[in-house]
């Protein structure tokens, strides 16, 4: 899997996130944390997988790190992709920081 920086454009956040939501039929958050979008068949789900990671890591909204998933409308094929929050304290409850 290719790296996507998350530090783009507003721009061209736009663009991305107008390209995501026409493919996305329903999002869906799990009674554990992890999101799930539902997206339609025919599309590639390692490609909205990647989006949605850099959308999601792009606006910085979520404070906490989670495990998300994109899968097909037909619900046979899925896709994992890691939500990295950034959040400063993030690291504070690992003992990362002092």
């Amino acid at each position: 899997m290719k790296n996507i920086p998350t530090n783009i454009s507003k721009e061209d956040l736009s663009v991305l996130k107008k390209k995501f939501d026409d493919g996305v039929i329903e999002s869906v958050w799990s009674e554990n944390g992890e999101l799930m979008y539902v997206i339609k068949d025919g599309l590639d789900l390692n490609e909205y997988a990647l989006t949605a990671k850099q959308i999601l890591e792009s606006e910085g909204d979520i404070a906490h790190d989670f495990t998300g998933k994109v899968t097909n409308e037909s619900k046979t094929e899925t896709a994992r992709f890691e939500y990295k929050s950034g959040w400063f304290l993030d690291g504070l409850v690992d003992g990362e920081i002092e």
